[in-house]
C-alpha cells in the first residue's frame, strides 16, 4: 500500500512537471511574436549553456572549478539583460522560467547532491494522502501573523498572574513564536495546552502548524476523536496493511497535533494503550507532539493510565500551558452588531 501510493504521488509530480513544461514553451512562443530581440538573445543564452554542459561532459572534474570566470559572467550578464527585457515589455522577470511548486527538488520529489532522499513536500504528500482526515486547513488565517490579541479581554484574570487575559495571550503568543524559531531543536519535544473551550488553544496550534510547515517539516494534526476511531477501525478491520500504514505516519510524522484530547470513544482498555504507545514510541524517537483538551490536569489524571499521565505530565520533556480566561467565541458572538 505505501509503495502503491508512492507511485500515485510520483505519477502526480511527473504529470505537473509535464504540465510546467508545456505552459512554458507557450509563454515562450508568445514571447518570440512580441520580443524579437529576446528570440536571438535566448539563442546565445543556449549556445552558451550547451558550450559550458559539453565541457563539464568532457571533464568532469572542473565542475566545482571556477577556471571560466569570463564565460560565467557573459551567462549572469544574458541572463541579466533578459529578466531586463521580459520587464521592459510588461513580463514578470521570471516568465521565462519553469514554475516550482516546490524550490528545493524542483516538484521531482527527491532532494539531496550525491544522496537523493524523499523531499519534505513529498513526505507531507504522504502523511496528507495517508490521513485524509488529516485537518490542516484554514492555515492561511490562523497563524502567527493573524493572531490579533484584541479580541482578548483587557480585564484581570483570576489568582495571583496580575496580567489581563489579553496580556496573557500575548506572552503565550511570545513563547510559541520562539520555540517555533528553535524547531526542531528545542529540549522539550512536547506541548500539552489545558483550558476550557474558545480560549485560543485551536487557534495557536494552527499557527505552529503553518510556522512548522513552512519551515520544511511535516505535520499531522487531527482530532483526539477522529484519530481514535481510524487507529480503531484499522486493527479491526483485518487489513493489517493499512494499520501498520497509519500507524507508521503517527510515529514519524515531525510533529503529531492531537486537538481536543478527552473527546474521543473510550474503548476499555484500547485508547489509553494506544495514545501511550503514541507518546512513548514518538518521545524515544525524540518527535514532537503537541497535545490541546479541555479538561484540567485532575481530569487527566482520572481519565487516563498512570502510564499516560507519566508522560503527559513529564516536565523534562513537555511544556504545559494553562489558558484562562473568558471564551472569545461567546464573547464575540454577544458583541453588538
Amino acid at each position: 500500500m505505501k509503495d502503491k501510493l508512492l507511485s500515485e504521488i510520483l505519477r502526480e509530480y511527473d504529470a505537473y512537471r509535464l504540465e510546467q513544461q508545456e505552459a512554458l514553451r507557450l509563454r515562450e512562443s508568445e514571447v518570440q511574436s512580441t520580443i524579437p530581440e529576446l528570440t536571438r538573445l535566448r539563442q546565445s543564452l543556449v549556445s552558451s549553456f550547451a558550450e559550458k554542459a559539453r565541457a563539464l561532459i568532457m571533464n568532469p572534474e572542473l565542475e566545482n572549478m571556477d577556471i571560466e570566470p569570463d564565460k560565467d559572467k557573459h551567462l549572469d550578464e544574458l541572463k541579466k539583460k533578459e529578466s531586463s527585457l521580459l520587464v521592459q515589455n510588461g513580463y514578470p522577470e521570471d516568465y521565462l522560467s519553469l514554475q516550482y511548486r516546490c524550490s528545493v527538488c524542483r516538484d521531482t520529489g527527491y532532494a539531496g547532491d550525491l544522496i537523493k532522499e524523499k523531499c519534505s513536500c513529498l513526505i507531507q504528500r504522504l502523511v496528507d494522502s495517508s490521513y485524509r482526515f488529516s485537518e490542516l486547513y484554514g492555515l492561511d488565517k490562523e497563524n502567527f501573523d493573524s493572531f490579533d490579541s484584541d479580541i482578548f479581554p483587557n480585564h484581570p484574570l483570576p489568582g495571583k498572574t496580575q496580567l489581563t487575559q489579553k496580556e496573557y495571550m500575548e506572552q503565550l503568543r511570545t513563547l510559541l513564536w520562539e520555540y517555533q524559531e528553535a524547531y526542531p531543536d528545542n529540549p522539550r519535544k512536547s506541548l500539552l495546552f489545558t483550558g476550557k473551550t474558545g480560549l485560543g488553544k485551536t487557534f495557536l496550534l494552527n499557527c505552529l502548524a503553518k510556522a512548522i510547515l513552512d519551515k520544511g517539516y511535516t505535520v499531522l494534526k487531527i482530532t483526539s476523536y477522529n484519530l481514535f476511531e481510524h487507529l480503531f477501525r484499522s486493527s479491526f478491520q483485518n487489513n493489517p496493511e493499512d494499520s501498520l500504514l497509519v500507524k507508521d505516519g503517527i510515529f514519524e510524522v515531525d510533529t503529531l497535533m492531537i486537538d481536543d484530547l478527552g473527546t474521543e470513544t473510550r474503548r476499555n482498555n484500547f485508547t489509553a494503550e494506544e495514545l501511550f504507545n503514541i507518546l512513548n514510541e514518538r518521545y524515544l524517537k525524540r518527535k514532537h507532539t503537541f497535545l490541546s483538551t479541555n479538561l484540567s490536569l485532575t481530569d487527566l489524571r482520572e481519565y487516563y493510565s498512570d502510564r499516560v499521565t507519566s508522560r503527559l505530565f513529564d516536565t523534562q520533556n513537555t511544556i504545559i500551558l494553562h489558558f484562562q480566561g473568558q471564551d472569545v467565541r461567546l464573547r464575540a458572538k454577544r458583541a453588538p452588531t
